[in-house]
């Protein structure tokens, strides 16, 4: 799968609106605070001294924060914000798919990984569904690869609008998605499944005139057969992904 971004650049982080409010906003807050604590600190160094030009010392005291602080503080706060915002765009692309805005590979498997542990911990079923956009090349070939590019973003919004929160769902590979269901059996897997399957193989795409029409393979596996093991749980999926390819040829063959 593609990098969801570039390596980093060496060029200086761009500014935003954003960031020059927090900065703005940021910098009158620790110079309003600055300008308390020096009124407080030369109030009460004037009463314990007894110095008698105490305008003088409040005026310098009021003087030296509004001098000092906007004009360091705000670019300090500057750049820290338009870092804190590139951070969290990082963050992101770390665990997204730049296509469909789904779980990249790495990130999902971790989850998985970190479910099947908490499964084996708390003592409930984990079930994954590999679903397969069939012969997605020659559709691509057909349509166009933008056209083929946004039937991939349909498919994964499609599918991301229909299941729970508590589930997981990711683009592992080109055409090919992985859904993690937690405390689900394999009988309500598979009924699932095909619920999905009719849901997706006849949709609207944008820039594809007439209703596109697919095929979706599928591969389920549970805990229930396999045990909280990623792999097992995986080549399992994978294995019953086989079969659904064989049974869409064999299909194909008899028409």
């Amino acid at each position: 799968m593609a990098s969801a971004h570039s390596a980093h650049s060496d060029s200086p982080t761009p500014v935003r609106a954003g960031d020059r409010f927090y900065a703005l906003r940021m910098t009158a807050l620790i110079t309003f605070c600055g300008l308390l604590l020096s009124s407080l600190i030369t109030s009460i160094g004037v009463l314990l001294t007894g110095e008698r030009d105490w305008l003088s010392a409040i005026c310098l005291a009021l003087l030296i924060p509004l001098l000092l602080l906007p004009p360091l503080g705000y670019p300090l706060l500057l750049r820290l914000s338009s870092l804190r915002r590139e951070n969290r765009v990082l963050q992101q692309q770390v665990r997204e798919d730049h296509l469909t805005g789904l779980f990249n590979r790495p990130h999902l498997l971790g989850m998985l990984e970190r479910e099947l542990s908490l499964s084996q911990r708390h003592d409930y079923v984990v079930s994954v569904l590999l679903l397969d956009v069939a012969d997605f090349t020659d559709l691509a070939d057909r349509h166009g690869r933008r056209a083929a590019d946004r039937l991939l973003r349909v498919f994964a919004d499609r599918i991301r609008d229909k299941i729970r929160e508590s589930d997981l769902f990711g683009r592992i590979d080109g055409a090919q998605f992985l859904l993690v269901l937690p405390h689900t059996s394999q009988h309500d897997a598979l009924h699932m499944a095909e619920g999905l399957r009719a849901l997706v193989t006849s949709m609207q795409v944008p820039g594809i005139e007439d209703s596109l029409q697919f095929e979706v393979r599928l591969g389920v596996a549970s805990t229930e057969n396999t045990g909280p093991n990623l792999n097992a749980l995986l080549n399992e999926a994978d294995y019953t992904l086989y079969q659904s390819r064989n049974d869409l040829r064999h299909r194909a063959g008899q028409n």
